[in-house]
């Protein structure tokens, strides 16, 4: 691959980002040096993505994430919604889009993540900011629908964070969450602080909210073995089929 001297000056100074942008055509590689939001999301693939952007990530992986906001689409239709670990902001975009949101929230820890969002995502009904689910800088009962994918298993204080939800959640407000199924052999992810089973995850939901429901999500992506051989989707979970899942995806409701 052919880059200018510029740009081969550049790639020397951010060496950790040459794999992938030797991938890409000359011309997208240049533009992915010269915008910091690229590169931004480039440097942090492991933890950062933004799903909408398969020119950078894997596509499977991409619908997996997408997959999960989809679903809780249904379920925010002229809600104001809190997305926690909003990430990159695709997420809470697409519930205000698609989802038919009345106004959406994100919250992140990052704040290069925050700034991205803020940058790709927000709008009149759209805002980020950032926070952390241990100290959520809104007031009580405003939400109708918090939303949170694979967090709970980031956080060391289990019981603070279900506390911080059910307290900026309305009466009757919905907790929809994911998480993956007992990751402990995947070694490729050190941010997890710890594993959840299907037996340890309804409990401790169980514990603080009604569970409405439980699904089994899979991403459908080859050679991945938490994926168990599954197709992609969402099937509903039971004591038979729980092992199969890659995560799980729970809707509760704050009583």
């Amino acid at each position: 691959m052919f880059f200018t001297k510029k740009y081969k000056q550049l790639l020397k100074e951010n060496n950790h980002i040459l794999k992938i942008l030797t991938r890409l055509p000359v011309y997208e590689a240049q533009r992915c040096i010269e915008n910091n939001v690229d590169s931004f999301l480039i440097k942090n693939k492991m933890e950062r993505m933004d799903a909408n952007r398969e020119d950078l990530f894997d596509k499977s992986r991409c619908l997996f994430h997408l997959d999960r906001y989809r679903f809780a689409c249904e379920y925010t239709e002229d809600k104001i919604v809190l997305d926690c670990a909003s990430g990159t902001g695709y997420g809470a975009d697409l519930m205000f889009h698609l989802g038919r949101a009345k106004e959406v929230y994100g919250i992140e820890v990052n704040a290069e993540a925050c700034a991205y969002a803020k940058q790709t995502y927000s709008s009149d009904n759209v805002h980020f900011s950032t926070g952390s689910i241990l100290q959520l800088p809104f007031e009580n009962e405003k939400f109708d629908v918090f939303t949170s994918f694979e967090t709970i298993e980031h956080i060391e204080n289990e019981s603070k964070q279900l506390s911080e939800v059910k307290r900026v959640l309305k009466n009757g407000g919905l907790y929809i969450l994911s998480t993956p199924n007992d990751w402990s052999s995947n070694t490729q992810n050190p941010f997890h602080v710890r594993t959840y089973t299907y037996e340890s995850l309804t409990e401790s939901i169980g514990h603080e909210f009604k569970i409405l429901r439980i699904y089994n999500q899979n991403s459908g992506t080859e050679n991945r073995m938490e994926n168990k051989n599954q197709h992609r989707g969402f099937v509903k979970t039971t004591l038979e089929n729980h092992h199969l899942a890659e995560c799980f995806v729970i809707v509760a409701q704050k009583i």
